[in-house]
């Protein structure tokens, strides 16, 4: 189980100092939309710069004009982009050749799409580009939790998990295939950072360990 931990909502300065702490915990590194939002590629290069050599998803969230912002964030650094799912065929399409031209990577974000979409997008996408499944941060306030959203489409093929995980909420994905599980606040809002991630890494490792084959 691969551990990508998010950074969203603070300061650019803090989610430098955070990613300093936490990268040796991570195998990626998130740059939130938030922050994109707010400080756009110059985040990016900034994060990229303090996760030492890890790698950094850029989180842009594209709906259209994928090249050119998939180019922004490679240029930036980023080794991987999100585009939503909800886009057009044709800019998910963009999304991915832009990533495959560059040797990159490209998430499809399957944020509030249904079954039929997730199921359509494994179907015809190359088996190496990661699908996420993703419970919005509004919609976290219901029960809903992304694990949920897995089905056969995921079967054999990398996914991604989101949506207010924790170190408890991992057990139940160990047995879940080429995983990486994205968590947040669990781990930037704490007091310590660093003591969190390192928790959320062995709670992972865990998860994993329990299921792997004896």
């Amino acid at each position: 189980m691969q551990l990508q931990i998010a950074l969203d909502r603070m300061t650019l300065r803090r989610a430098v100092d955070i990613t300093r702490a936490v990268a040796p915990y991570a195998d990626w590194i998130e740059v939130g939309t938030s922050l994109v939002k707010h400080y756009g590629m110059d985040a990016v290069a900034q994060l990229v710069q303090a996760a030492d050599g890890k790698p950094v998803l850029a989180d842009l969230k594209t709906v259209d004009d994928a090249a050119f912002e998939f180019g922004l964030a490679y240029d930036a650094g980023a080794s991987s982009a999100t585009v939503l799912a909800l886009a057009e065929d044709v800019t998910v399409e963009t999304a991915v050749r832009v990533a495959e031209e560059r040797q990159l990577e490209a998430v499809v974000d399957l944020m509030v799409v249904p079954e039929t979409r997730r199921s359509a997008l494994a179907a015809r996408l190359p088996f190496h580009v990661v699908l996420a499944a993703h419970i919005g941060k509004d919609a976290q306030q219901s029960s809903a939790k992304p694990g949920d959203l897995l089905g056969p489409w995921a079967s054999g093929r990398p996914v991604a998990v989101a949506g207010g995980l924790g170190p408890h909420e991992l057990a139940p994905l160990g047995g879940v295939q080429n995983l990486r599980a994205i968590v947040g606040s669990a781990i930037t809002g704490a007091a310590d950072p660093a003591a969190a991630a390192r928790a959320v890494r062995a709670a992972a490792d865990t998860a994993e360990r329990e299921v792997a084959p004896r």
